[in-house]
């Protein structure tokens, strides 16, 4: 059974570390726009509480997923590197990464969250979408032109849950 956690040891920001190269390996797409060189050095700052993590996925001492929440603005986290290794893919773990990371954002203080995904990515549009997120314009200029920017406000329904 999969199980859920976030990350706080050298072991496990190297687990996502991992996760987000693979997931970038297989987006096949330059994202130096987005400094990811730098993101990838610097995981444990950039992803740390109180401000934002990395929520992992683990099953039998594998990483098999995550998901990076990190401050956009006071009030708005950024949801990064939603990732679900090919294996694991449709048994719900995406969706559970969703959700902890809308706990994760609300417990940080968190009104929103924001993200981006490609259009072509149907399997993600579809789970933001059926997860009550709202297309938006651009939040950031990113050159890929079938970007798609998300919007949800988590404030009201994710902190009950994340006390």
């Amino acid at each position: 059974m999969p199980e859920f956690i976030i990350a706080t040891s050298n072991q496990e920001y190297a687990g996502a570390r991992q996760l987000f190269e693979e997931y970038l390996q297989w987006l096949n797409l330059d994202l130096n726009f987005q400094n990811v060189v730098e993101e990838l050095s610097q995981l444990s700052n950039m992803y740390a509480f109180p401000k934002g993590g990395i929520i992992l996925c683990t099953s039998a001492k594998e990483f098999v997923g995550c998901a990076g929440i990190r401050k956009l603005d006071e009030n708005t986290a950024e949801m990064k590197r939603l990732f679900v290794k090919e294996a694991w893919q449709r048994k719900g773990i995406a969706t559970q990464l969703l959700k902890e990371a809308e706990k994760l954002a609300a417990k940080c203080g968190y009104d929103a969250i924001r993200l981006d995904t490609l259009q072509t990515m149907e399997p993600a549009m579809n789970l933001y979408l059926n997860n009550g997120y709202i297309i938006t314009p651009a939040y950031y200029n990113n050159p890929i032109k079938t970007a798609v920017y998300f919007y949800k406000k988590i404030y009201q329904t994710a902190k009950i849950n994340a006390v």
